[in-house]
């Protein structure tokens, strides 16, 4: 069946132009695909047999320079490479959509803990069950959207949650970002000083084998607990850390100064092991940073946190520690990101919802009438 070029004039120059591109760089490849999206349009190629990938992997500027636009992405998808070349005219998703499906949609309906993540590249809606992940490394450098979307996704859960079904722990040692989420009833603890978090630290842990004590023999998670009615269900609690490089930076200034009888569990040390032994019974650990670094982003604390969303980094390094493959460098910022989840190990790119600040502060004065509005159309 012959493939069907784009009607559209721009779409149809974007293909000539890349393909031409293409082969001038020594790799021959047949256009079979578009996919529209809100933020990038998508051109998908089928290389012929012969051609070798490593030459035009490395190329986005060049392809990018060819169709006129600051920077693309390029992509293997099986049999295909895809090129997303973003729109000229970036439409805009609009959170209180998002919101009112998220409320609305038999797929958040199933979850335990929905993370309304924002749109695909073809635009559609989707989520993510937090006790799926179960822990999640969030990177972005400044401008991107990622606190943005950290915003996003406690306003979220708090007008899906009760109170009293969800607890939040906030560690933001900069007292900027998520000082706004202390207005939220989920909010057990504000953590602003890294001394208070070591105490945080080692509650979490009594708190999980205390619960693995109640479900032993009983039950294997906290849903299986929870639906047994044994007194009042376990709430799930998130522990929630802004700028995790700033964190783990400041534990090792203290570090120096214990001696053996002042000497404290490090940080890292706690991360590890609660991330081990904490999703069964309903703790899980969202953790963000600005600077990724390998220092911090060490192979085992990657390992814990399997679902790692990557907003705009300077450099495809930085792209790597959180990733493992470079890509975050040529991300449009503004909420546009690439992940990977603890389901589905391959890279894949979606767009954040366009929040302002007065949107968040209405959600926040408003998230008990919200939340109750919803259950009613639930």
């Amino acid at each position: 069946m012959p493939i069907q070029l784009p009607e559209d004039p721009t779409h149809l120059r974007n293909v000539q132009m890349l393909t031409m591109k293409l082969i001038s760089l020594g790799f021959v490849a047949s256009y079979t695909r578009l996919e529209e999206g809100p933020i990038v349009h998508t051109y998908f190629f089928r290389p012929q047999v012969d051609a070798i990938l490593s030459k035009v992997m490395s190329k986005a500027e060049d392809l990018a320079l060819s169709v006129g636009v600051e920077s693309l992405l390029i992509k293997r998808e099986r049999d295909e490479i895809s090129i997303a070349v973003p729109r000229f005219d970036r439409q805009i998703i609009n959170y209180d959509k998002l919101l009112y499906w998220l409320a609305t949609s038999e797929e958040a309906r199933q979850a335990a803990l929905p993370l309304i993540m924002g749109q695909t590249t073809r635009g559609e809606n989707f989520t993510l069950d937090l006790i799926d992940q179960p822990h999640v490394l969030i990177g972005g450098s400044t401008g991107s959207g990622k606190s943005v979307f950290l915003n996003q996704l406690l306003c979220s859960l708090a007008v899906l949650k009760s109170p009293d079904e969800l607890k939040l722990i906030l560690v933001d040692t900069k007292q900027l970002d998520l000082t706004l989420m202390t207005q939220l009833d989920h909010v057990e603890e504000m953590v602003d000083k890294i001394e208070h978090l070591y105490k945080v630290m080692e509650n979490l842990k009594l708190e999980v084998r205390r619960r693995t004590n109640l479900m032993k023999g009983i039950a294997r998670n906290i849903r299986e607990y929870n639906k047994l009615g044994y007194g009042l269900p376990l709430p799930y609690y998130i522990l929630v850390i802004d700028e995790l490089a700033d964190i783990i930076g400041q534990d090792k200034e203290l570090a120096k100064n214990e001696d053996k009888d002042t000497k404290r569990t490090r940080i890292s040390e706690s991360l590890q092991t609660l991330a081990q032994i904490s999703r069964a019974v309903g703790i899980h650990i969202i953790a963000a940073t600005q600077r990724p670094d390998v220092r911090v982003v060490s192979g085992t604390i990657k390992v814990n946190f399997p679902t790692r969303i990557c907003f705009k980094l300077p450099t495809g390094v930085d792209s790597r520690v959180i990733l493992d493959e470079n890509g975050a460098e040529n991300l449009l910022g503004k909420g546009d990101f690439l992940f990977k989840t603890a389901t589905d190990s391959q890279v894949r790119r979606a767009h954040g919802s366009f929040v302002q600040l007065d949107d968040i502060a209405k959600i926040l004065s408003q998230h008990q009438f919200i939340r109750e509005s919803f259950q009613m159309m639930r």
